[in-house]
C-alpha cells in the first residue's frame, strides 16, 4: 500500500513536472510571435491544452510566468558552459572555443529559447524585465570576464583590449549568431568558422 502511495505520488509529479515544461515551451513560442504584452494567459492556456486556472497553479501571473521562460532557457545555457569549463580544465581557450560551439548549438537546435532571449533586448529598459536583463548579462560577462583575465595572466592573449570589452563583446557574439544563422548555408554556421572571426576580432 505504501509503495503504491509513493508510487503514485512520484508519478503526479513527473506529471506536473511535464506541464510545466510544456506550458513553458508554448509561452515561449508565444511571447516570440505576440510579445509579453500580445500574448494571453489564456491564449497560451489554451495552446497547451489546459484551462487557465490550470495555468495558474503552475505560475502566479503572467509576469512569473515570463520570468520562468528567460530563466529556465539561461539555467539550461549556464549548465551547458559548466559542461565546458569542466572538461577543459586550465584551458581558457578551449573554453573560449567551447562557449562559442554551445551558442552555435543552442541556436541552431533551439530556435524559439534563442529567439526568446534576443527578444528579451527589447525589455532591457521596462521596469518589470530591466533587472532579469542586467543580470543576465552582468553575470554572463563576468564569466568571460575572469576567462580572460586568467588568459591574459598567463600570457595566452597579449592584446590591448580591455578585458571587461573583450568579455562583453564576446558575450554579445550569441546575439551576432542568431541574426546571421537565416542568412549563411547551414554547413557554414559552425562553431569553428564563428570562432575564427572572434579571434580575428580580439586576438584571441
Amino acid at each position: 500500500m505504501t509503495r503504491n502511495i509513493v508510487e503514485k505520488t512520484k508519478e503526479r509529479y513527473l506529471d506536473s513536472e511535464r506541464r510545466h515544461q510544456e506550458i513553458l515551451e508554448v509561452a515561449i513560442r508565444l511571447f516570440n510571435d505576440k510579445g509579453y504584452t500580445g500574448a494571453t494567459t489564456a491564449e497560451i492556456a489554451r495552446n497547451a491544452g489546459i484551462s487557465e486556472p490550470i495555468l495558474y497553479k503552475h505560475f502566479e501571473n503572467k509576469k512569473a510566468l515570463f520570468q520562468e521562460c528567460y530563466q529556465s532557457i539561461t539555467r539550461e545555457l549556464f549548465a551547458a558552459y559548466r559542461l565546458v569549463y569542466k572538461a577543459n580544465p586550465g584551458d581558457e581557450i578551449a573554453y573560449l572555443k567551447g562557449v562559442t560551439d554551445v551558442y552555435i548549438d543552442f541556436v541552431r537546435n533551439n530556435p524559439d529559447k534563442s529567439m526568446f532571449l534576443a527578444h528579451l533586448l527589447s525589455y532591457k529598459n521596462d521596469p518589470d524585465f530591466k533587472d532579469d536583463f542586467r543580470k543576465l548579462m552582468a553575470d554572463s560577462i563576468r564569466t568571460v570576464e575572469k576567462v580572460i583575465r586568467s588568459a591574459q595572466q598567463k600570457g595566452l592573449l597579449k592584446t590591448k583590449i580591455k578585458a571587461r570589452f573583450m568579455a562583453a563583446f564576446f558575450v554579445g557574439n550569441y546575439f551576432l549568431a542568431l541574426a546571421i544563422k537565416d542568412f549563411v548555408p547551414d554547413e557554414e554556421f559552425n562553431g569553428d568558422d564563428f570562432f575564427e572571426l572572434i579571434r580575428m576580432s580580439t586576438d584571441i
